[in-house]
Formats: structure tokens, C-alpha cells, sequence
């Protein structure tokens, strides 16, 4: 049986891919959709590879759907990449010369070639050199045709010669998006603007021309991959382009039970380096502020509040939409009209008319204070009477949430506020504190057991 082999003549550098369609996925790897074509493939069975790969690759995941009928008989991975410590170690008994980090050289027969040590048999003595303390070591062999990254090769079957082409389709690891929002707060009006971006990672050692880029959000289920090589790379800063000069902006979608991300354009997405897209267009939505001072029973302490934004997500409110689970950074205008940092929270994936809780930080103006003011406890039985103080400096009106956790079988005794029983270990007491105002809350709690 005649058999041809011929590489492929799309033209592509070294670590270069054009024209892919990637999907991004929140673990760290990507789906990457890559278009491929074969000039003038002959008739009969004919071999054609492929070696464009990060290293990253899932050894397994690769697949190649070719049109026009052409007849795949089996697909091959060669992954016998070149590799300085496999090639010593596959020399055992051959002379070598070594320079240790002293000047020192030995030479001889290699014993032993490990991650720790080489050993070699001297003229009358034999060495056993730490790798650490290893500054040359040679051999004299003529490595031929050495393999530099893994190459898929596809045995291939066509009735007539033709021009072949599809589209080949694999897992890398090396890929990864992440969630940015940019809340900045107009406190007079408890309005603010919410800004969803996207920052893009490329980690691989590949670079990627006219780039389609998609994004999941949702927490996929996969089991483990054997994967090609684990190269860990340092991160540019530096942002890519796409090929015009229009903002990006994603077009979300519903994926079965996730959601993906269509961006807009494409872009060329060089290997170390990262990319920021808004998700969405920038929202003005409002937000509710409250102070937190929570405690469990036995507690006692005297701090600064936690401050807590409340926003909706809702079509009222000017959202309504799936927002991915990513770090908040909240800024504040100042008199002068720049914006400063406030603080920074993680946002959990919200669905649809969900709830976004945020924790700003503490406020300087509010403080609370926890008081056990008696404690007993019997053989069957454990009382204490609890004061909370909280006093307000600021010259506005705040909204305090006084939250006790209480663990065992209880009920509240003599509360002099109105409280609201959470869930079977938690009460809340809700409060309205004018400025230069100072709000005290005493209860009692009791516990009985057999």
C-alpha cells in the first residue's frame, strides 16, 4: 500500500495559531477550536500532522473533524520530545566530561545519571557528583532529528486528490479568565456605577492571530486529564488588541446550566500576557448601606462596624442579568472629583434577581460595643444578659444590623428592641441611628437542657 506524508501547509511560526476560536473556562484551561487545511493531498492513504500546541496540551483531548468525506483510519500522538535529562540517562556507559561550579573536570564511564547525582567511573576512582555542583557535562553524540513539541499525526484515506481541510479541536491547560467589577459610590445618592470587565489570561507559550474568544461561567465537573508538559511562565501586564478600534463588549448567552460570553472582534493574544473586556456596559444602580456588628454569646468587644453594600440584581435596578462570581474593587469621589479606593470584596456567582452582599470595610464614624452584663450557669441551665451599644459620630443617618449568634435550644428574654430570629442559631436586631447618636439594645437569652 502507497503511503504519503505531507505536513501541514497552513503557514504558521513556531507556537502560533491563526484564526482559532478559544473558549475560556474557569479552571485554569481552555477549549480551543483551531481551523486546519492540506494542499493537494493525493488519492489513497496519505499521513498529515500537526504540531501547532501549546504546552499545556491534554494528551487525550484532541480530535480532528475534516469535510468533504475524508476518511480518518486513526489518529497518532508523538510526544517524544527532546529532553537533556531522558537523553544522559538513556548514556549509561558512555564517556563523558565534567565541569563542576569549582573548575574542577572530571571524565569516564557514566554509572549514573538522577535528579540528584551523577556518577561516573574514573580511571582508578569513582566520582559521585551532586547535579547542584554541575556546570557542564558533555558527551560526544550527534542528537539527529530531534523532536521539540508533540506532534499529532492523522492516517488519512481520500478517493481522489484534493484540497483537505477542517477544523481540529483540544483541551490546554495555561488559560484562564476571571470577573473584575469597578463599583464606584455616590454616597449623597446611593447611587453608583457598576462596571463588569473581564481579565483574560493567556499563561501558554503560544501566540494566538485574529482570535475568537468566548468565556464560561459555571463550575464544570471534569475528571482527571493527563496533560502535556506543566510549564509555569511570569504574566505581562500589557494588554492585547483586537483588530478594531471598537469598544469590546461580550454578548452574553445561556450554555445549558452555564452561561458563555461572546466577545466582540477578535484579537491577537500573545503567549505571558493578558487581556481586559468589559462584560457589559458600565450600570448605574443603587445600593443600600448597613452597618454590621455581629457576635456570638460569651463575647466581649469594643470595634469599629462592617460596613455592608447591598445592590439587587434586577431589571428595577438596572441589571437583571447573570453576574460571574469575581473580585469587587469599590472607589469613592472625592470632594476634589477624583476617585479613590474604598475597599474590595469577592462577588459570588448571582443569578437573575439575585442579591449581591458586599463588605466595604470598617467604618471609621461607627462603632459598637458588646457588653455581658451577668452570666450564670446551672447543672441544667446557662443564662446571660447581653447589652449592645452602638454610637454613631457621622452627619448622617446610618441603618445598623446588630446580628447574635446563639447556639442550643433557647429563647429571648426582656429584649428591649425588636429583633428578628434568623434561622435556628441566629437573631438580628435592625436599627436606625441618627448622627451624633448613641442607640443601647439590652436582651437575655436562656438555654435549659435535661
Amino acid at each position: 500500500m502507497r503511503k504519503f506524508t505531507i505536513l501541514l501547509m497552513y503557514t504558521l511560526l513556531i507556537g502560533q495559531s491563526n484564526q482559532a476560536i478559544m473558549t475560556l473556562y474557569k479552571d485554569s484551561f481552555a477549549l480551543i477550536k483551531q481551523p486546519v487545511n492540506w494542499e493537494e493531498v493525493p488519492s489513497g492513504t496519505s499521513t498529515i500532522e500537526y504540531d501547532q500546541f501549546p504546552a499545556g496540551l491534554f494528551t487525550e483531548s484532541p480530535f480532528l473533524n475534516l469535510y468533504d468525506n475524508v476518511v480518518i483510519n486513526f489518529q497518532r500522538l508523538n510526544s517524544n520530545v527532546f529532553s537533556g535529562e531522558s537523553f544522559f540517562a538513556k548514556n549509561l556507559g558512555e564517556y563523558v566530561e565534567i565541569k563542576n561550579s569549582g573548575g574542577k573536570y572530571f571524565s569516564g564511564t557514566l554509572l549514573e545519571y538522577n535528579n540528584s547525582n551523577i556518577t561516573i567511573q574514573g580511571r582508578s576512582e569513582v566520582f559521585l557528583i551532586p547535579k547542584s555542583k554541575v556546570e557542564l557535562i558533555s558527551i560526544e553524540w550527534m542528537v539527529e532529528h530531534p523532536q521539540f513539541k508533540p506532534t499529532l499525526l492523522w492516517d488519512i484515506y481520500l478517493k481522489k486528490q484534493s484540497y483537505v481541510y477542517g477544523e481540529l479541536i483540544y483541551l490546554s491547560s495555561g488559560f484562564d479568565w476571571n470577573a473584575v467589577y469597578r463599583l464606584v459610590l455616590n454616597e449623597e445618592s446611593t447611587q453608583a456605577m457598576l462596571i463588569p470587565e473581564a481579565v483574560i489570561y493567556n499563561r501558554s507559550d503560544m501566540d494566538f492571530t485574529e482570535l475568537t474568544l468566548q468565556l464560561v461561567e459555571g463550575d464544570l465537573h471534569r475528571s482527571n486529564r493527563k496533560k502535556y508538559g506543566t510549564r509555569t511562565h511570569r504574566l505581562s501586564s500589557a494588554k492585547s488588541t483586537s483588530h478594531d478600534n471598537t469598544p469590546v463588549i461580550a454578548d452574553q448567552q445561556a450554555l445549558g446550566d452555564y452561561h458563555i460570553y461572546n466577545l466582540s472582534g477578535v484579537f491577537d493574544f500573545t503567549g505571558k500576557n493578558s487581556i481586559t473586556v468589559q462584560l457589559y456596559n458600565p450600570r448605574s444602580v443603587k445600593f443600600e448601606k448597613t452597618y454590621i456588628f455581629e457576635n456570638r454569646e460569651k463575647s466581649q468587644r469594643e470595634e469599629p462596624l462592617i460596613v455592608e453594600l447591598k445592590i439587587m440584581n434586577s431589571v428595577e435596578n438596572n441589571l437583571g442579568i447573570p453576574l460571574p462570581a469575581g473580585k469587587v474593587e469599590m472607589y469613592i469621589t472625592s470632594s476634589k472629583g477624583l476617585l479613590e479606593f474604598s475597599g474590595e470584596d469577592n462577588l459570588v456567582q448571582t443569578p437573575k434577581d439575585g442579591t449581591v452582599l458586599l463588605t466595604a470595610g470598617r467604618a471609621f464614624n461607627v462603632t459598637g460595643k458588646r457588653t455581658v452584663l451577668n452570666y450564670d450557669r446551672q447543672k441544667r441551665s446557662e443564662e446571660a444578659s447581653i447589652q449592645i451599644q452602638i454610637k454613631n459620630t457621622d452627619e448622617k443617618e446610618i441603618s445598623v444590623r446588630a446580628i447574635e449568634h446563639i447556639s442550643g435550644d433557647w429563647v429571648i428574654r426582656d429584649a428591649t428592641s425588636m429583633y428578628t430570629k434568623k434561622d435556628a442559631t441566629t437573631i438580628y436586631f435592625p436599627m436606625k441611628i441618627k448622627p451624633n447618636e448613641q442607640k443601647s439594645i439590652t436582651y437575655t437569652y436562656r438555654k435549659e437542657w435535661k
